[in-house]
């Protein structure tokens, strides 16, 4: 490492930061889904509801949950789009591994399945109550 990491890691860590260091391919990898998908997510959720003829309406009925689930679609379009687009290739892999999981939810619906939404639903619950409290034993994490 030269003193130019060093410089950035005690910078970073002097404002409370945790500091790692990976290989520039893994950490695209790992902040397209954790950190870009879902600015897309909020993106897309945004545009297509304020694009609809009634979203004056629709959107005088959104409370906490929409508010919270959308808060970073108000982030800089300018930033996000240089961000999707240097990470392109990692994003176009997260919308694709999203897009089975919406399509099992789609399926479930069509199929009236109420035990495999809640299925879907309670393994995403425990699972992001798990993490929430730090408690990271027993997710898969594959070496890379």
């Amino acid at each position: 490492r030269g003193d130019s990491v060093d410089s950035v890691r005690c910078s970073w860590a002097s404002c409370g930061a945790d500091v790692g260091e990976m290989p520039a391919v893994e950490h695209d990898a790992w902040f397209a889904a954790v950190g870009h998908l879902p600015h897309l997510w909020a993106f897309a959720l945004v545009y297509e509801l304020a694009a609809r003829p009634n979203a004056k309406t629709l959107l005088s009925f959104a409370a906490s949950g929409f508010r919270d689930f959308t808060r970073i679609a108000g982030s800089s379009p300018e930033m996000w789009r240089d961000i999707a687009l240097n990470n392109r290739e990692a994003l176009l892999r997260e919308l694709m591994n999203y897009e089975a999981h919406i399509l099992k939810l789609r399926k479930a619906l069509e199929a009236s399945d109420g035990v495999a939404l809640e299925s879907l639903m309670a393994r995403a619950s425990q699972a992001r109550n798990r993490w929430m409290a730090g408690d990271l034993d027993g997710f898969r994490d594959e070496a890379t």
